[in-house]
């Protein structure tokens, strides 16, 4: 039986609505490594195995729980953010100034369709979360940490719903209407185990943030 916990990162820059460029550089605001010190605390499983993405705000939301556990195996997975947006295009703006460019791009519902350069199109996106999910069932490691972003998130949790693997219109319209409005605050933690055929979601989504 593995036994996974899914850790949303800290309060980001770009969460308090600061402009941002790169989104693999965004980094956690003084209050987010506070939310980090204390999900640190709030974290009882001793891990096999502990997965960040590449962007560094689930870096430093790992941080203050990797001191704790110093020779815990750690791996960087890409199960970074769904950056459907062209950072290029979207340089130094903010949520609200993105807003028309989201809603055109969720509007439009198209597996295929890339906002512009070095964005990403839903497809890609579900592609490599299923992939991801794949790697978790055949580690040999049983407790699993995973620090990870809120779309990533509600994609695996559209998984465990669903076990649909297709990635069509009809997919992307659940994430869209169902999965896309589901809250998953910052360092919100959701578990689940596997069996070695079935995924069980032990506790939803719940709000550790105590800052």
């Amino acid at each position: 039986m593995k036994n996974l916990w899914f850790i949303r990162h800290a309060e980001s820059e770009a969460n308090t609505g600061l402009p941002t460029s790169d989104p693999a550089s965004i980094a956690l605001t003084s209050r987010g490594l506070e939310q980090a010190n204390s999900v640190s605390e709030l974290i009882d499983m001793k891990p096999d195995l502990v997965v960040m993405s590449s962007y560094i705000r689930t870096q430093q939301t790992a941080v203050p729980f990797l001191k704790k556990h110093p020779n815990v195996k750690t791996e960087i997975w890409p199960i970074h953010e769904f950056d459907f947006l062209s950072p290029k295009q979207c340089m130094n703006t903010t949520v609200e100034q993105r807003k028309p460019w989201v809603k055109t791009f969720w509007d439009k519902c198209d597996t295929g369709y890339t906002h512009g350069e070095d964005s990403e199109s839903f497809g890609d996106f579900k592609s490599r979360v299923l992939a991801s999910i794949k790697r978790l069932e055949k580690t040999s490691e049983e407790n699993i940490i995973v620090f990870a972003h809120g779309h990533v998130i509600r994609a695996i949790w559209q998984y465990f719903i669903t076990n649909n693997t297709y990635i069509d219109k009809a997919c992307m319209e659940y994430f869209r209407d169902n999965m896309s409005r589901l809250p998953v605050p910052n360092t919100s933690i959701f578990k689940a185990s596997f069996d070695g055929e079935i995924w069980k979601v032990i506790d939803p989504i719940f709000n550790l943030t105590l800052i």
